[in-house]
């Protein structure tokens, strides 16, 4: 019988590390589109070289939106990567 316990713990601490952490969505874990260098915009699904440009050229951004209200990027490229970027507001020096 301990057997059957320890198995079972052992397979809940396996799922608590292996499936995703639910806070894994929060602002910490999406890419700041105002500090994010070239090759970080370029891990973005769907983000060319020219995408990766232009966000970069009209930064600085107080909404990620404004990748698409904008004109900076398409409706469609903008909806691929909403979930994964965020835009802090930059440091004032």
């Amino acid at each position: 019988m301990k057997s059957t316990s320890h198995w079972r713990i052992v397979c809940l601490l396996l799922l608590a590390f292996l499936l995703p952490h639910p806070l894994s969505a929060n602002s910490d874990s999406r890419l700041d589109i105002n500090s994010a260098t070239l090759q970080q915009l370029l891990q973005l699904p769907g983000i060319t070289p020219v995408w990766a440009q232009r966000i970069l050229r009209f930064r600085p951004y107080t909404a990620k939106n404004e990748l698409y209200s904008r004109g900076i990027l398409t409706r469609a490229e903008y909806d691929r990567i909403a979930d994964q970027i965020v835009a802090h507001r930059p440091h004032r020096k």
